[in-house]
């Protein structure tokens, strides 16, 4: 691969970054209550002590947005891999098994 090759290479794929991703995991608050288990074909599963609910989600400019029945909450994605969510809640990946 020469280096025009290469530069291409990699401005594909920072643009591929750019247009969005997918989360694939689960992912828990702090005290365990929340549990919100992505999937990586944009259905996440949010459980809240004990009831699930199935939602949909998408993943833009370091934003998690979670939609279901039309509404749509908005959390943040940190650089550290961590989500931030309402009232400050911060949802933790849990190590794969």
């Amino acid at each position: 691969m020469n280096i025009r090759q290469a530069c291409f290479a990699g401005a594909f794929t920072c643009l591929l970054a750019a247009c969005g991703q997918n989360l694939n995991g689960v992912y828990k608050d702090e005290l365990g209550l929340q549990k919100y288990e992505f999937q990586g074909n944009g259905t996440v599963y949010v459980s809240t002590m004990g009831v699930t609910r199935e939602a949909a989600y998408t993943v833009e400019d370091k934003k998690v947005k979670i939609t279901k029945d039309g509404d749509t909450l908005i959390y943040d994605l940190n650089d550290d891999g961590t989500i931030k969510g309402p009232l400050g809640m911060t949802l933790k990946p849990e190590p794969a098994k």
